[in-house]
């Protein structure tokens, strides 16, 4: 119960004092991300539509252009909203009066979101040799129970390592990670944002592989890895990646066995 309460403390310390300005912005941003992933979603059910999910192994210029669109837009909805203690906390240490606050904290938010775009580049590569090779159907959900056995597997263990949990520190505590990448400037705002993001990607990784488990444009999916990954940075307490990673590992297992 004690645990809990201070769990329960954090989050509430977390959303405290946030900048009334900066909540406008992020959530504006997030809600953008969440209503082209809907619209994406119902356009995938349409036969012919110009935003469905290309069915063939060769994709177009434009297919490919749409899938990173597709996949940024999902890291935003995901990851963006986790970074707000983060930027909250960099603009508090900016301080009211400065006078470039608002374009020092755009700056920190960009080079943040630069990471995931990166990321999102590199996960339509993924899909499309998935696909090509028919290992995923045309929704991105992976065909081969061994290869769903393994992704939750790997998922799970991940959770255990001390790479998860000094990756996970990183994102836990703004005012450590400040003090310590602390850079003046645009450009230094732009480059603790990246550092940050590279944070968020490490202790990340692994669970944002698991939306090829369920489907790439499944939304209660994504929005229940969103919640895990809120909880887990929002946080202070181990015992949620390893409740994680022991279900995700025992999923594996089970989908394992019940295969061969």
């Amino acid at each position: 119960m004690g645990a809990d309460r201070g769990g329960l403390e954090a989050i509430l310390r977390s959303v405290a004092g946030k900048p009334f300005g900066l909540f406008i912005s992020v959530g504006a941003l997030t809600a953008f991300a969440w209503g082209y992933l809907v619209f994406l979603a119902s356009s995938s059910m349409t036969m012919g539509s110009a935003f469905a999910m290309p069915m063939s192994s060769e994709w177009s210029r434009s297919q490919a252009l749409l899938m990173v669109f597709m996949w940024t837009a999902m890291m935003v909805a995901m990851m963006l909203p986790t970074s707000l203690p983060m930027l909250a906390a960099y603009e508090r240490a900016l301080g009211s009066a400065h006078p470039s606050r608002f374009s020092l904290v755009s700056a920190f938010a960009v080079g943040y979101l630069a990471v995931w775009i990166a990321f999102a580049t590199a996960a339509t590569g993924l899909q499309w040799v998935l696909h090509d090779r028919a290992l995923t159907s045309g929704m991105g959900v992976l065909l081969d129970p061994w290869l769903v056995s393994v992704v939750l597997i790997v998922a799970g263990i991940y959770e255990f390592t001390p790479a998860k949990m000094t990756m996970l520190g990183s994102c836990r505590t703004p005012l450590g990670f400040l003090a310590t990448e602390w850079r003046e400037g645009r450009s230094g705002a732009l480059l603790m944002g990246a550092a940050h993001g590279r944070s968020c990607l490490g202790g990340c990784w692994a669970l944002m592989l698991l939306l090829f488990v369920l489907g790439v444009m499944n939304l209660l999916w994504v929005l229940a890895l969103s919640g895990l990954i809120a909880v887990e940075k929002l946080t202070q307490s181990a015992a949620v990646p390893r409740l994680a990673g022991g279900v995700l590992v025992v999923s594996g297992i089970t989908v394992f066995m019940v295969s061969t």
